[in-house]
């Protein structure tokens, strides 16, 4: 991702911050009026979501959309029923994609089952905005015309294809990124307070920000000159190969002494860090193949841990010179190459497992703001790297 574009983007949007705002400040109003009157349990569920989605306006009612019309009559006709599947949209210990799938499958069965009508509605983004009303700290307003176009000028190594639910997570996980940016620009946050009025949510994660500016990039700003926005690409990438047997590892002693550590805060730093590095790898991988002349894999290149979720032991799915697969896990860092890092369980069996194809790719040395690092390979199984435990999984009987 192009951070001098995205960041020439947050200028213009200050630039425009008046007139932008008068358009766009209802989605702060809407978050703040569901929050004020959602009661999952109020007798009369049908009046109280009525009154909950009263404010929404363009987020859900726009042009020929009407997702708040069907989901109002669904809850008339069958108000337990859309109780029901609120209550598992907002379990937050079920999977995203289920939920989501779950939710659109119940309400398409309500409309099909009682009204004479084409379309239900309730596609991604209605729903995305049903889990932001509830949980704005948590997720972003998403619509698919505007992350294609916005990936588009940012230089966001995915594709969205129209109609995949995996789109949401390379979505969250571009807000994200943007996010962080969002949260440290004083100038704009001065700007972004002064206009909450009391009927507002206070999003103290700035996450209806980040989606906001995103969306006023494809809406409302046009960037003038994209030649000052364009990232320079002078650092050099300096690319090792190893074999993991042919890595020594050290193995510290216990050490009993304490300390006093923000680990909330170092974890949440760790992890952008780890989700930057994961989409360098991918801009890697897409252009290896692409120099190599093979267009057709280089579209292949998959960013699976944000499409399927952690626990396959792997990040990315790209491909080797013969075509064969290659399953990557990525272990970034902004220091040094002896850095330690962390391997679990999963990726150490999928080492195993697909021994020949399996490879970690130690980036090191990365900068956050150009997104470039260099990088260790090393491939192979990574049993012989584990040999310090840190955590053990206990499971009561």
């Amino acid at each position: 991702m192009n951070q001098q574009v995205v960041r020439a983007y947050i200028e213009a949007y200050k630039e425009q911050f008046e007139e932008i705002s008068q358009q766009e400040l209802y989605k702060w109003k809407a978050v703040k009026h569901f929050q004020d009157y959602w009661d999952i349990d109020a007798e009369d569920f049908a009046s109280m979501l009525q009154e909950a989605l009263s404010q929404t306006f363009n987020l859900l009612d726009s042009g020929l959309y009407y997702p708040k019309r069907m989901l109002l009559e669904s809850a008339l006709s069958e108000p337990e029923v859309v109780r029901a599947l609120f209550k598992d949209l907002y379990n937050e210990e079920m999977h995203l994609f289920d939920r989501i799938e779950d939710f659109r499958l119940g309400i398409i069965q309500i409309v099909n089952a009682n009204f004479e009508v084409n379309n239900h509605y309730q596609d991604h983004r209605a729903v995305m905005v049903y889990l932001v009303l509830k949980y704005p700290e948590r997720y972003f307003l998403y619509k698919f015309g505007m992350f294609k176009k916005f990936a588009t000028q940012v230089d966001y190594p995915y594709i969205p294809v129209k109609g995949r639910i995996e789109n949401i997570s390379h979505f969250e996980n571009l807000c994200k990124q943007m996010n962080h940016i969002v949260s440290v620009d004083q100038e704009l946050l001065r700007l972004h307070h002064g206009r909450l009025t009391e009927d507002c949510y206070i999003d103290e994660g700035y996450h209806i920000l980040t989606q906001d500016i995103i969306y006023s990039s494809v809406q409302h700003i046009q960037l003038l000159d994209n030649d000052d926005a364009e990232q320079e690409d002078n650092n050099q990438v300096t690319i090792e190969i190893r074999r993991t047997n042919q890595v020594t590892v050290e193995n510290t002693n216990v050490n009993f002494t304490g300390s006093i550590t923000n680990h909330l805060q170092n974890n949440k730093e760790n992890k952008r860090i780890g989700d930057l590095g994961e989409l360098f790898i991918i801009q890697l991988e897409k252009q290896k193949l692409l120099n190599a002349n093979m267009e057709n894999l280089a579209k292949r290149v998959a960013h699976h841990s944000k499409e399927q979720g952690d626990g396959l032991g792997y990040d990315v799915l790209s491909f080797d010179m013969d075509g064969n697969e290659m399953y990557i896990e990525v272990k970034a860092t902004k220091s040094n190459k002896n850095t330690p890092f962390y391997i679990t369980r999963n990726e150490m069996e999928r080492s195993i497992q697909e021994k020949n194809n399996y490879y970690i790719y130690r980036v090191y040395n990365f900068n956050d703001e150009t997104l470039k690092g260099d990088v260790l390979i090393l491939q192979g199984d990574a049993s012989n790297l584990c040999v310090e435990a840190v955590n053990y999984k206990v499971k009561m009987m």
